[in-house]
């Protein structure tokens, strides 16, 4: 499943279409009351209209944004599709992002890649090396990337590890993330982080990720400030469950989020045999393969936890011959 829907809501912010040629609906709203939007327009009408220059549109939008939306005053950007075609690629959102760098000095959040699948698959969604955003934006507090490293180029060297002093939100949606990438946050500097998440993804579509990857993280002593930790939609969730339930870095989270994966009962037995979740505001594991049996157990346990046992899955049977199988929520 890739996304189905655009974003609504980013940085706590409503999210806002910015049109060029709408230059008065930009007049009317207060910049730092929304996260824009920018991106292509790619509606049917769009599509059929011959010799579109895709690129100088996408310039174009940046100009005008630039020009009519009071830079200073802009808080947060999603971008969106930077032109028509079947796959999405960050490179060309993120040359525009840094050649107007400057314009922003408020800018605290960034969204790149709010595709939908009508759009783009999401194991099709090519992402670049984010270090020159982080480079440019010193001051940015939440990053979110939508996409993968490896493509149908091949797989890519995803970034080197970089320090940022003011990054608080660092998100990885994917439908096949890279070990690597997991990695090379471990080797990061990033002292103010509270919120991390990682999509494993599949692994037929580069989701190489392991249990292993992440054992700099669960041992806690990484980013001091942590206080969320999502660790979703992989394929070993039940392996990620078992290693979280005695990893040092649970007792000071907030809240934990091991959804859209492939947990089933045995990951969350081994929750429940591990250290206490009881301190937990909220433990999220929609998307699942557990009994009701297991889910009421959880909901004994933990009665002050906000727990999110939605969306019950059944292993569907794609061959008389082989046993059921699970599947994660975000791949294809």
């Amino acid at each position: 499943m890739s996304f189905g829907t655009h974003l609504e809501e980013f940085a706590g912010l409503p999210v806002r279409d910015f049109r060029s040629q709408d230059g008065k609906s930009a007049q009317q709203v207060e910049p730092d009351q929304v996260a824009w939007r920018l991106r292509a327009d790619t509606s049917r009408e769009r599509r059929r209209a011959s010799n579109i220059d895709w690129d100088g549109d996408l310039a174009a939008l940046y100009e005008a944004f630039v020009q009519q939306v009071d830079p200073a005053r802009v808080v947060a950007i999603v971008t969106g599709m930077p032109y028509f075609a079947d796959a999405y690629e960050a490179q060309y959102q993120v040359a525009h992002l840094l050649k107007h760098a400057a314009s922003w000095p408020n800018l605290r959040a960034i969204f790149l890649g709010d595709v939908v699948v009508e759009e783009s698959d999401v194991a099709y969604m090519q992402l670049c090396d984010p270090t020159p955003l982080l480079e440019a934006f010193p001051q940015l507090e939440e990053l979110r990337l939508r996409g993968s490293f490896s493509s149908w180029r091949g797989p890519q060297i995803p970034f080197a590890p970089f320090r940022h002093n003011a990054l608080r939100t660092l998100v990885f949606e994917s439908g096949g993330l890279s070990g690597e990438a997991i990695r090379a946050v471990g080797r990061s500097e990033i002292p103010e982080l509270e919120h991390i998440e990682f999509y494993f993804g599949d692994p037929e579509y580069g989701g190489d990720g392991q249990v292993r990857d992440v054992d700099w993280l669960l041992e806690g002593d990484r980013f001091p400030k942590l206080r969320h930790l999502g660790l979703r939609d992989s394929p070993l969730q039940d392996e990620i469950a078992a290693a979280v339930a005695h990893a040092p870095v649970v007792a000071r989270l907030a809240s934990l989020d091991l959804s859209l994966g492939t947990l089933g009962d045995e990951g969350a037995s081994a929750l429940l045999a591990g250290q206490p979740l009881t301190h937990l505001k909220k433990l999220d594991l929609h998307h699942h393969f557990m009994s009701d049996a297991m889910m009421e157990r959880l909901r004994e346990a933990l009665p002050e936890v906000d727990l999110d046992v939605s969306d019950q899955e059944e292993p569907e049977e794609w061959d008389e011959d082989e046993p059921p199988q699970r599947y994660i929520a975000v791949s294809e």
